[in-house]
């Protein structure tokens, strides 16, 4: 007997899914220094430039890992609501993609400071991480 085809793309999901968070762990460890050095004091931070963030892809990777969902919160203005004085008040793992995938300017040069290597390392993780949510995107919607 074949297991049914939606239990099987569902199960394939999950994996891909899991790929995603552990190449996303890999991102967040390898930026965290730079990001703590170098948003921490930014005088004119993208969250402030931005809206809401989170994209389709974000909501399937939450909804597959059955995560608490897309953390909402009311907002007038400009900027990511999720700013406050201090920084992000979500966790990295919580955070839409594009908040990882951006790299200005001055963090892909701090990041180049503590290793040469690093910048094109997170440049390849992030595309590796893009092909991972295109077809998590894809395989979602055969479900």
């Amino acid at each position: 007997m074949h297991p049914e085809p939606h239990i099987t793309l569902k199960t394939h999901l999950l994996k891909v899914a899991r790929k995603i968070d552990h190449l996303l762990s890999e991102v967040i460890f390898l930026q965290r220094d730079s990001v703590v050095r170098i948003c921490s004091a930014c005088e004119a931070p993208c969250c402030k430039r931005v809206q809401y963030l989170f994209d389709e892809k974000d909501l399937i990777f939450a909804k597959v890992l059955r995560r608490n969902g897309v953390p909402r919160r009311k907002h007038k203005g400009r900027g990511c609501p999720f700013l406050s004085p201090t920084g992000c008040i979500l966790t990295p793992k919580a955070r839409p993609f594009v908040c990882h995938r951006y790299l200005c300017s001055n963090l892909k040069e701090e990041m180049a400071r503590q290793d040469p290597e690093l910048p094109e390392m997170m440049s390849e993780k992030i595309r590796m991480l893009e092909d991972l949510r295109g077809r998590l995107w894809q395989e979602y919607l055969q479900v």
